[in-house]
């Protein structure tokens, strides 16, 4: 209806002869045209960025979320993580004390050390990676963008040390235990029968080296999963304050 009436009016200017108004209204015309589709623009643009708010939000609630989930994992295994650090530790004390002696080697390496390991903590990052990969990340005002990227650099960084060492200390565990065995647990029941031809007339260089060697190593994994742990434990009580005064939770 309305393109209708501008077009009557334009077609009686015409018949009319009113060059000078017809100009005049057609410049008119074009302007509201313009206007219309600036409108339009604006409209269309406060929608996707309305669009790209709510997108933004709900990563950070998934990130916050997936923070949550990782500190419960932390506090559940770092307790273990301590205690078989602080066991290593005493059993390498004993044994470097001035009055220790063979006895105390191969009480130490035969019932007491076991060599096992912890799993490694498989973080829930996929908030994170979901929140780069998108460029979402780059809304964030600056302070915020840039906690969370230092925060989870370090964490890759320290959980892929782990990763290595670990890795490392398998290789160890496998070369130690195809001489010695350990205290019996319930993955490891080898019996008194081969327990006691294993340890029989043992050579002390030889174990004294690899208990040298797998004891300093299980030193340096079990130090390695703390820093991960504390790290990201200590860091992200700070990145959930500023995610919580952020969402306004």
């Amino acid at each position: 209806m309305m393109i209708n009436f501008f077009r009557k009016i334009r077609e009686n200017m015409i018949k009319e002869n009113r060059v000078s108004k017809y100009i005049l209204y057609a410049i008119g015309e074009i302007v509201l045209v313009v206007i219309g589709i600036l409108i339009a623009l604006s409209i269309n643009n406060w929608n996707e960025q309305k669009k790209t708010e709510e997108k933004t939000k709900s990563s950070l609630l998934a990130l916050r979320n997936d923070l949550i989930l990782d500190t419960l994992l932390i506090n559940k295994n770092l307790p273990e993580i301590k205690f078989q650090f602080q066991l290593n530790e005493s059993l390498r004390t004993r044994i470097a004390k001035p009055k220790a002696t063979l006895d105390t080697l191969i009480q130490i390496a035969r019932y007491e050390f076991n060599p096992n390991w912890n799993d490694q903590i498989i973080y829930n990052t996929n908030a994170y990676n979901s929140l780069n990969q998108t460029g979402l990340i780059e809304n964030l005002p600056d302070t915020l963008k840039t906690l969370i990227k230092n925060f989870y650099n370090r964490k890759f960084q320290l959980n892929n040390m782990v990763e290595r060492i670990t890795t490392d200390y398998r290789s160890k565990v496998a070369d130690y235990v195809d001489t010695y065995t350990f205290g019996s647990t319930s993955l490891h029941d080898q019996g008194p029968l081969i327990d006691s031809l294993v340890w029989h007339e043992v050579n002390p260089d030889h174990l004294a080296a690899k208990f040298q060697g797998i004891s300093n190593f299980k030193r340096i994994l079990f130090s390695s999963n703390l820093e991960d742990m504390e790290n990201a434990l200590n860091n992200s009580r700070i990145l959930l304050r500023q995610l919580n005064q952020y969402l306004s939770l």
